[in-house]
């Protein structure tokens, strides 16, 4: 069975399942992964020792191991729950999904500026139902700087996202000709700043250490000179929420290289500040820096 047709699968069984059944599954997935320590287990925990620090005891590294996978249990039943329900309206979604008064006024504070929006979205809490959120309570059309060759169980997502409103574009010289004139025209483009990439670019710092993140979304903005939003979901009180911090200005040196280095730098930084906020939030099962394959202990 290919990811994708297990995506299709859930989605199908899923629209069945009670909105109250979220957490008891939740629970016994995350001590199947627990027990089982599966290759996203050891990805997830040495990204984890990171964000910690290396003072966390390893009491404290599983505590945000299991809570971490339990959001991750939640979040995609939550998610299969309502896409397959065939529920497009970000309105109807169960549990809410808001975009909070805040997150709202910097969004329409950026497109005042009419140099068009640039916003990151961390890859944390429900970034899905989240993202969708967004898509319809945005203005404009929202380009999303997907991944280059997305996996089957990633193209299924594309194809739910699209359908709810989102304009899916793999990373692509073709993909970034549209972003730029897109950010020209006043529009808005997303893409991820937190997913480890192999580009043949130099390693950037993240948490202190050298980490596999791209750098060169930032050269986006800095061409069509657009104001930059970072963005972050995260679960309080039964909602999910689209956090954002104001948007921000792109600092120009004279220098091509040192304007991303710079701008990289502060984007980075608003990152690992949502990502410390809630470390049982980030949903990354990938390894994101150079050493994770370093014995970081079970």
């Amino acid at each position: 069975m290919t990811t994708g047709t297990f995506v299709r699968l859930a989605l199908r069984i899923m629209k069945y399942q009670p909105l109250w059944g979220a957490r008891i599954v939740a629970a016994l997935w995350a001590r199947i992964v627990m027990w089982v320590k599966p290759p996203m287990y050891r990805a997830a925990r040495a990204n984890l020792r990171h964000v910690l620090g290396e003072t966390a005891s390893p009491a404290q590294l599983n505590r945000t191991l299991y809570r971490l996978f339990f959001n991750t249990g939640r979040r995609y039943y939550e998610t299969f729950r309502n896409l397959g329900r065939g529920i497009v309206n970000a309105a109807e979604f169960r549990p809410p999904v808001v975009i909070p008064p805040e997150t709202a006024a910097h969004i329409e504070q950026a497109l005042a500026m009419g140099r068009g929006v640039f916003a990151l979205a961390c890859h944390m809490s429900n970034f899905d139902l989240s993202g969708i959120a967004l898509v319809q309570h945005l203005p404009v059309t929202l380009q999303a700087l997907s991944l280059a060759d997305p996996t089957p169980d990633v193209e299924v997502f594309n194809q739910l996202r699209e359908r709810c409103g989102a304009l899916m574009t793999p990373i692509s010289p073709q993909a970034l000709r549209e972003a730029i004139e897109r950010l020209k025209n006043g529009g808005a483009v997303v893409t991820g700043p937190d997913f480890p990439v192999d580009d043949g670019e130099e390693p950037v710092q993240f948490f202190g250490a050298p980490a596999r993140l791209s750098r060169g979304y930032v050269r986006i903005p800095l061409r069509t000179n657009s104001p930059v939003i970072v963005l972050a979901p995260r679960y309080e009180d039964g909602v999910y929420k689209v956090i954002a911090n104001p948007p921000m200005e792109l600092v120009y040196t004279g220098d091509r290289e040192q304007d991303v280095a710079v701008n990289l730098r502060r984007i980075l930084d608003q990152v690992e500040d949502f990502i410390r906020q809630r470390p049982d939030e980030w949903m990354m099962f990938t390894p994101v820096w150079e050493d994770n394959n370093a014995n970081f202990g079970d």
